[in-house]
């Protein structure tokens, strides 16, 4: 079992987006000390659930404020970026951490998002994505990148810049769509499955089948990986007092759930995710308790889903800066132990 931080960089209320970067680099600090393995971040556009415009840019900053701790994006969302610019940046990333880079590569899961970069077609998006990526896996492979494309095209450009770790860092490919698990499994990328527990568990299961059947084929994406990680998100509010920490969780939880379902709201459409802090079906479940009452409800939603990699959400919604590192080191020093 591994154990690592996601976070979505939401827009606060309360605090200047300088005060949200800088809680979420002490949020950095405390997780390299505590000893998890990484710290990734969503990029979302144009919504209150993530002022994270640029990942490269809060993820350059974390690397300068820890040692130990893996950092990454899941997902850059490739059809929103030039390509070589993507690779330049992934480079550098990689070269100043020292090799802790882990590399999320994605579509974008919110056509009303891709809209901003003047892409309204989610075949037009999906055909970027594949173009992106195979320019980067290209990219790495050599000194000089050659392409022709349908959406760009590079004769002889010279490559200066190299990952530290090779051919490129891991990759990891979250989603929500079922379909996508052939591919993602087929190339062995690190996942993250958006779904309830039970449904995680089936799609976890075809993962493993399906690694197993090609986890020696030719030509693998991330075939540098020896073992995927199958990894659930989980919002966490840990405290001493459990109704002190259960009715923070599920003020947050709540202002977590309107920033998701900001942008189909503006816009008229139905919510597309089920979401309940406690209900079986939500896709997103609150777990919030006392350290030794949060570790039973965390070994309960590790069996159900078949997970092997914790994503724990820790700062979320309204929840107060002070919350979220004490969950934190609460976490560290008392509920992963029991783990």
């Amino acid at each position: 079992m591994n154990f690592g931080i996601f976070d979505w960089v939401e827009h606060s209320e309360r605090l200047a987006p300088a005060q949200v970067f800088e809680h979420k680099l002490q949020l950095a600090e405390a997780a390299d000390e505590a000893g998890f393995h990484a710290y990734l971040l969503a990029e979302h556009q144009g919504t209150p659930l993530s002022i994270n415009a640029s990942p490269a840019l809060l993820l350059s900053a974390m690397i300068q404020r820890t040692r130990r701790l893996r950092l990454g994006a899941l997902t850059f969302c490739l059809p929103w970026y030039d390509p070589y610019r993507f690779y330049n940046e992934v480079c550098m990333l990689d070269q100043l951490s020292g090799g802790r880079l882990e590399l999320g590569v994605g579509r974008g899961v919110s056509p009303i998002e891709s809209l901003i970069f003047g892409l309204g077609d989610v075949e037009a998006s999906r055909e970027r994505y594949r173009e992106n990526l195979e320019i980067f896996l290209a990219a790495c492979k050599s000194v000089r990148l050659n392409y022709d494309g349908h959406y760009f095209k590079y004769s002889d450009v010279e490559l200066f810049n190299k990952p530290v770790q090779k051919p490129y860092p891991p990759l990891w490919f979250p989603s929500s769509n079922r379909d996508s698990i052939e591919f993602t499994a087929r190339h062995g990328y690190h996942t993250a499955i958006i779904s309830s527990h039970a449904e995680a568990r089936a799609r976890f299961a075809q993962y493993r089948e399906i690694w197993n059947r090609h986890k020696e084929d030719a030509g693998r994406h991330n075939a540098h990986v020896s073992f995927p990680f199958l990894a659930r998100t989980q919002h966490l509010v840990i405290g001493d007092d459990e109704g002190q920490a259960v009715q923070a969780g599920i003020a947050a939880y709540e202002t977590w759930k309107s920033h998701m379902h900001h942008l189909t709201r503006k816009h008229g459409r139905p919510d597309v995710l089920p979401l309940d802090p406690f209900a079986e079906h939500s896709v997103q479940r609150l777990i919030a308790g006392t350290p030794a009452s949060v570790a039973e409800k965390l070994k309960a939603a590790i069996e159900e889903s078949g997970m092997n990699y914790l994503l724990c959400v820790f700062s979320f919604g309204s929840l107060p800066p002070q919350t979220a590192l004490r969950s934190l080191e609460l976490f560290a020093a008392e509920v992963r132990p029991r783990l």
